[in-house]
């Protein structure tokens, strides 16, 4: 009986034995399994993780950019603000210039030359020169320079001075006023005053 129980034994001990080893290689599994698991969680949380960062690092970007521009935008108004306030100064000091000019010697023998002027464009009678109100006083001067039938009449719109001439019946006009003239010089000073905001 004794060989029964020692094959019994040795049974025994085989069958822990495999047990055993069942037991480690089980434990062996749930460990890689755990720590698969873990790796990945890991992983999922560094992802997470990064794309929390982009978002936010996205977001802050977005902000620089917007104050930026805004900035970029507040400064370009202050900056058209001033230019239009120092075109506005210029043209003032050489209206007021040309409006003291008017008030010269020198200014009725322009009032002729301009009128001269006019007068080789308008080679029939009937044409009407406009002037600014204060300058009726110069009609003789102005009907003498023309050299044809014309009538002279104030214009409220003509407020520096020069001659507008017209031919209702013609259809034809021709501006040579101090007004029209400095108004077309603000188009070239925006482009030479080296004043232009990009």
């Amino acid at each position: 009986m004794a060989s029964n129980d020692e094959k019994l034994s040795k049974f025994s001990t085989a069958i822990n034995h495999y047990a055993q080893e069942q037991r480690e290689k089980i434990e062996q599994e749930i460990a890689e399994y755990k720590q698969a698991q873990l790796e990945e969680a890991e992983r999922q949380v560094l992802h997470e993780a990064y794309q929390l960062i982009q978002g936010e690092m996205t977001a802050m970007r977005d902000e620089i950019v917007r104050d930026i521009a805004h900035r970029e935008m507040n400064a370009r108004k202050q900056l058209l603000e001033k230019r239009r306030k120092i075109e506005e100064e210029v043209f003032d000091k050489a209206k007021n210039r040309l409006i003291d000019y008017t008030k010269s010697a020198q200014y009725p023998s322009l009032l002729q030359k301009y009128t001269r002027g006019l007068s080789e464009l308008f080679p029939e009678s009937g044409t009407v020169l406009c002037v600014k109100k204060d300058d009726l006083q110069y009609e003789d001067l102005l009907r003498q320079a023309f050299a044809k039938d014309c009538t002279v009449q104030a214009d409220q719109d003509i407020l520096i001075g020069g001659v507008r001439a017209f031919h209702a019946e013609k259809g034809i006009m021709a501006d040579e006023t101090l007004d029209t003239m400095l108004e077309s010089q603000q188009e070239w000073f925006e482009e030479t005053s080296g004043m232009s905001v990009v």
